[in-house]
C-alpha cells in the first residue's frame, strides 16, 4: 500500500435518501430473514407512519432525536465503501501497526457515543466488537516488529492525527479515517 490512494468525498445523502432507506431497512428485517435484525417496537410504529405518510403522498420524516445520528451513520457508511473500492491492503509492519491504531481509535469512538441509533446504523464491518477485533488482528499481524517504539509510535501519531480530523470534523476528516478503516478490513 505504499501510497494510499485518495477515493472521492462520500456523497451526503439527502434526508428523504436517508429516510427511505432507514424504512425500507426496518421493513425488511421485520420479516424475519434469517440475516435480519430484531426491529423494535419503536422503530415498527415510526415505518408505519412512515408508510402512512406515503399513503397520503407525504415525504418520508426522520424521527427528530435521531436523524442526525443516522445521517452521520449513513454518510460513514458510504465513505467506508468507497474505501473499500480502493482495493489496497497494509504492506508493511508500520503499515499494519496504523491499522491496529485506527482500529483502536475507531472502537473507543464507537463506545463512547450516546446514540443506540449511530450504532444501529453502522454497517457490521464498524462495529465496536468488530473493531476490537480487527485491533487485536493487525495487531498480531505486525508481530514481533511491533514492539520497536519508532514503528509504533510513528503508527499511533497518525492514527492520532485521522482521529482527530475526524472528531473536529475537519474537511474529508471522516472520509479519510473510513478510507484507513476500509484499507485495514
Amino acid at each position: 500500500m505504499a501510497a494510499v490512494a485518495i477515493a472521492q468525498p462520500a456523497a451526503q445523502p439527502e434526508d428523504k435518501q436517508v429516510c427511505e432507506f432507514r424504512y425500507t431497512e426496518i421493513t425488511l428485517n421485520a420479516l424475519s430473514g434469517p440475516a435480519s435484525r430484531k426491529v423494535g417496537e419503536e422503530e415498527l410504529a415510526w415505518a408505519q407512519q412512515q408508510a402512512e405518510r406515503k399513503a397520503r403522498g407525504e415525504p418520508c420524516a426522520l424521527p427528530e432525536d435521531t436523524a442526525a445520528a443516522f445521517r452521520e451513520a449513513t454518510a460513514l457508511n458510504a465513505a467506508f465503501e468507497a474505501g473499500t473500492r480502493l482495493g489496497l491492503s497494509p504492506q508493511t509492519t508500520g503499515e499494519r501497526l496504523t491499522c491496529a491504531a485506527v482500529w483502536n481509535r475507531w472502537h473507543y469512538a464507537v463506545e463512547s457515543t450516546p446514540s443506540e441509533e449511530f450504532q444501529r446504523v453502522l454497517r457490521p464491518e464498524l462495529s465496536s466488537a468488530n473493531a476490537a477485533d480487527r485491533e487485536a488482528f493487525w495487531r498480531k499481524q505486525a508481530g514481533k516488529a511491533s514492539k520497536r517504539g519508532d514503528d509504533r509510535a510513528e503508527a499511533e501519531e497518525k492514527a492520532d492525527d485521522l482521529y482527530a480530523a475526524y472528531v473536529n470534523g475537519e474537511e474529508r476528516g471522516a472520509d479519510r479515517l473510513m478510507e484507513w478503516l476500509a484499507i485495514c478490513r
